[in-house]
């Protein structure tokens, strides 16, 4: 009978991901160095710009922690795994959470970093941590989407990047909502870099309250419909 979890995919998929080098960069050096840098006053966009960029880095830093998928599909790993006691649904959830305990260790990590260099409140930081991790699970669900459209693993970064560089000007994350001309600002709300711009600038200047929550809400719609688009169609 095929299950939906055991840890053998898991830790498999957790070592995977790890041993990446561009993952370890990534995750590691790039939320240190916006830490340290674009929350500086010398930011031409301004210090609370160094909340976005840190989004934006930790949503890239997310794709690049479930792109172990997209090798699956081209070495026929999930051939044989799929022919085993595991479901579609289950192969990715574990894969899911093989993503999301680093994640969740890496955006610990910088908040606390964080907090320490900017003098950032424990209320507040558990609040962006919380953010940032809707977040971190929204990107993933778009990455396993993303490998079930694309065969090839090099195509598929190269489009990626340029989809996420648009996401983010769009979504609020690499410029201001408030630039967007015409008719975009409306079309943002469709991606989740959106909501995730929206939540940061409540948490900014009215705190944890009604659009916060909604844009925690919107996220979390999003990380579902990504992940069910996810286990319905197959990747191989």
């Amino acid at each position: 009978m095929k299950s939906d979890f055991n840890f053998t995919i898991f830790n498999y998929a957790l070592r995977r991901g790890l041993k990446n080098p561009i993952v370890v960069i990534v995750n590691f050096f790039l939320p240190v160095g916006i830490i340290l840098v674009a929350f500086s006053d010398e930011n031409p966009l301004g210090a609370e710009r160094g909340y976005y960029l840190l989004a934006m880095a930790l949503m890239l830093g997310a794709y690049f922690m479930a792109r172990s998928i997209q090798q699956d599909k081209l070495d026929g790993t999930v051939i044989r795994i799929l022919a085993g006691p595991v479901t579609m649904r289950g192969y990715l959830v574990q894969n899911f959470f093989s993503t999301m305990v680093p994640m969740a260790g890496i955006i610990a990590a910088s908040i606390v970093f964080g907090a320490i260099i900017h003098g950032w409140g424990i209320g507040f930081a558990v609040q962006l941590a919380v953010c940032y991790l809707f977040l971190a699970a929204t990107s993933v669900g778009l990455a396993f989407a993303w490998s079930c459209i694309f065969k090839d693993k090099e195509a598929s970064f190269a489009v990626f990047s340029v989809f996420l560089t648009a996401v983010a000007s769009l979504g609020g994350l690499l410029l201001p909502l408030e630039l967007l001309p015409g008719p975009l600002p409306y079309i943002s709300a469709l991606l989740p870099a959106h909501w995730a711009a929206r939540a940061i600038e409540a948490l900014l200047h009215d705190g944890a309250r009604g659009m916060y929550m909604f844009s925690l809400l919107a996220m979390t719609l999003f990380a579902t419909a990504f992940l069910i688009y996810g286990s319905k169609r197959r990747i191989i």
